[in-house]
């Protein structure tokens, strides 16, 4: 009897265990811009690029056990406060989880460091980002300054609706490279997976 409800107890771990693991989202969608230019890395693997803040993004990426990290660059064309930067960006995972900048606190993390450009560190999974700051929000998507691009925007980011904010790096018309990451998950360093970035013009293959 004993050896019945030990093999009982066992049959009922094996079957959390492997639902906790069939309920682990294994892929997910970022989308996003950048005013005015972006890369977009995914587990230190690049997976877009933008050079119009009015044309969304959209890169389909794989998760690993989980867990990704999300690294962006964005730079401000027009120098110092002759123009404000932003980015924006969502990620919606294959269980509906959603993630957009500025909705909750401490998800995403920024830098205005421009020594990055000169090191690709950053966007490693295993970066050590705790000393970066949480971003300053701006406007919601759709409105305030970009608000404007939103009409062409929305032929992306409305499958589901965007509810992301404009963020930058403290004021957004001062610094003009900043630097973003988010981590999905447990923060380990994973080994980059199949990727699948996707430009405006493929838009609806994603979708």
């Amino acid at each position: 009897m004993r050896k019945c409800i030990i093999c009982f107890i066992l049959t009922l771990i094996a079957l959390s265990a492997t639902q906790a693991w069939a309920a682990e989202p294994k892929k997910g969608v970022l989308r996003m811009s950048g005013d005015n230019t972006w890369e977009a890395y995914v587990n230190g693997e690049e997976v877009g690029v933008g050079f119009d803040w009015q044309q969304v993004g959209a890169y389909e990426f794989d998760l690993v056990n989980g867990s990704a990290v999300i690294a962006i660059h964005v730079h401000d064309a027009e120098p110092a406060a002759a123009g404000v930067g932003g980015m924006l960006a969502d990620i919606v995972l294959d269980d509906d989880t959603y993630f957009g900048t500025g909705i909750n606190e401490g998800e995403w993390k920024a830098s205005a460091d421009d020594s990055f450009l000169n090191d690709d560190e950053w966007i490693e999974p295993n970066f050590d980002d705790s000393d970066w700051e949480e971003p300053v929000v701006y406007d919601l998507f759709g409105g305030g300054v970009w608000g404007g691009g939103a009409g062409v925007m929305r032929g992306v980011l409305q499958d589901p609706d965007c509810t992301a904010f404009w963020v930058w790096a403290g004021p957004n018309n001062a610094a003009d490279e900043v630097f973003f990451r988010i981590t999905i998950g447990e923060n380990v360093a994973v080994e980059p997976q199949h990727k699948a970035a996707t430009t405006w013009g493929q838009i609806k293959a994603v979708y």
